[in-house]
């Protein structure tokens, strides 16, 4: 009997000892645990895996989207169909059953000439495995503009008007002629083919041309901060845009009586730093360029370095083609070669810097005085202003030849060089105080050499380009330095045109082509 109760009692006293083993057994067991991480790294892969798919479905249906969107405002924009725009491309939506991704109203800008398309869209798309994650929908956006036309376009045409220019070629289309013959053909052609009454008031174009030097024209001049241009009998230098003022101030006074010789060049001396930039300084005060020629034949200088003719001078911002083709029939061979000065004008003639400085120019037209050169980028404007300089050349840089500093300011190397369209050697040692005979070598330089300025024009090319303006460039049969500039110089390969191989009156129509041509425009 005792035995019994004894035996059950060591039994019950037993159990918790039995429950702690078996915990630790279980505590110590390692089965199984390859399972658990399993099923977490399952997880892991299963929301992995389940992204890729859900991003390739969002963007399966972005490029649905975006392609719809392209063709629809390429389509809407086209000038030739008489659908309305805005139904034009809720029709490509609607066959493709996204008109509802439509964001708004699709703009259409529509003038005569031009016309201008755009659409916002987006498409949600409910995620099937980054829910697991938080992420229920993805949004693909898409946003199309094209215009047809022109928009708002500034040109800067950048013409070669050096002595090569009058070498006659024979085209590859067999056409005949002067190098500048066909240049003044095809600049014509080209002008009369953007300026017409389509594109009132939306292209502007200003015409540079360029041998040894660039002729500011009378008004860019006046304009500008300059050195004074004229100096009287007692050695004062003036300038003659100041002699009204000193006629109001004293009704005595008489330029003439002076004796007065004034420099007739309207070209200017840029810095070094100058062709790094697109920015034009119109603050600071540039030093007006001698007047001389780059050699001498019988102690006689024939033509001046600065182009002196009206017609040479710059014509900036004008939509007048009688005006442009006018002054482009007068162009005639004339010096050397310095395309890198031709290309910084025609830079600056697109750059905002000049804004204030052409609002106040005599022949600028009215439409673009105080607004262009526009900014390179409006994010407010529906279409922005798109800018272009063309540039053609037939040869090379060539080092030009100019007056010693210490003698640039010598009022009696000026009265020999500046009184005359003929500039006699004789004139200067004549009227020099001392009656020495200075050879051409002791007052004249070469203040550069033609690598110089080829890194120059590459600096002011590379510039642009970083600016967003696009260059046009052409090789007119030039030697293979001049054509190596120019392809270097273009905004793409695309973009430089060699002149041998196409007649240039192709060329430049196929510029015109490019500037108007149905284009997307984001």
């Amino acid at each position: 009997m005792m035995k019994r109760q004894t035996s059950v009692h060591s039994s019950d006293n037993d159990k918790p000892s039995l429950r702690v083993r078996y915990l630790r057994q279980f505590g110590r067991d390692e089965e199984g645990g390859v399972i658990v991480l399993t099923i977490l790294l399952l997880v892991v892969m299963l929301v992995m895996g389940g992204m890729a798919v859900d991003f390739m479905r969002f963007e399966s249906r972005r490029v649905v989207l975006q392609n719809v969107s392209d063709r629809a405002v390429l389509a809407a924009a086209e000038l030739d169909q008489r659908v309305d725009s805005k139904e034009v491309v809720l029709g490509y939506f609607r066959s493709e059953n996204l008109e509802d991704a439509i964001v708004g109203e699709p703009v259409v800008n529509d003038k005569p000439g031009d016309r201008s398309v755009r659409v916002e869209s987006q498409l949600d798309l409910n995620t099937l495995y980054l829910r697991l994650i938080g992420i229920d929908e993805l949004s693909a956006p898409a946003l199309s503009a094209a215009i047809e036309g022109t928009g708002n376009i500034e040109i800067s045409m950048v013409l070669d008007i050096s002595g090569s220019m009058g070498t006659t070629v024979t085209q590859e289309n067999g056409t005949t002629g002067t190098r500048m013959s066909l240049l003044r053909t095809a600049a014509t052609n080209f002008v009369t083919e953007l300026l017409i009454p389509e594109y009132r008031d939306e292209i502007s174009i200003s015409l540079v041309t360029y041998s040894a030097n660039v002729s500011a024209g009378e008004g860019i001049y006046r304009a500008l901060n300059t050195t004074p241009d004229t100096i009287l009998a007692d050695d004062t230098l003036i300038d003659t845009s100041d002699v009204p003022a000193l006629e109001e101030a004293d009704p005595s006074f008489d330029l003439e009586a002076l004796d007065p010789v004034t420099n007739p060049s309207r070209c200017i001396e840029f810095a070094p730093a100058d062709f790094a930039t697109t920015t034009f300084d119109t603050q600071r005060q540039y030093q007006q360029s001698a007047r001389l020629d780059h050699s001498n034949t019988a102690n006689q200088f024939t033509k001046p370095r600065c182009p002196e003719e009206d017609f040479q001078g710059i014509v900036p911002l004008t939509q007048d083609p009688g005006l442009l083709t006018a002054t482009i029939a007068q162009l005639e061979p004339t010096l050397t070669t310095s395309i890198h000065l031709g290309m910084k004008w025609g830079v600056s003639l697109v750059d905002p810097s000049m804004r204030n400085l052409l609002a106040g120019v005599e022949g600028v037209d009215p439409a673009f005085a105080g607004t262009r050169p526009a900014e390179y980028t409006d994010n407010n404007a529906a279409i922005d202003t798109k800018k272009y300089v063309i540039l053609m050349t037939d040869g090379q840089n060539v080092r030009g030849r100019r007056i010693k500093d210490e003698y640039y300011d010598d009022p009696y190397w000026r009265r020999a060089f500046t009184n005359h369209p003929y500039y006699h050697w004789s004139w200067y040692v004549n009227d020099h105080p001392q009656g020495e005979s200075p050879s051409l070598n002791d007052v004249t330089e070469y203040p550069n050499s033609a690598a110089q300025q080829d890194t120059w024009l590459q600096q002011t090319c590379n510039a642009a380009r970083d600016a967003g303006i696009v260059v046009f460039t052409i090789s007119m049969g030039a030697p293979e330095a001049g054509a190596r500039q120019m392809r270097q110089c273009a905004y793409t390969e695309s973009y430089f045109f060699d002149a041998e191989d196409e007649a240039i009156e192709d060329v430049f129509s196929s510029i015109a082509k490019q500037i108007t041509d149905l284009r997307l425009n984001l």
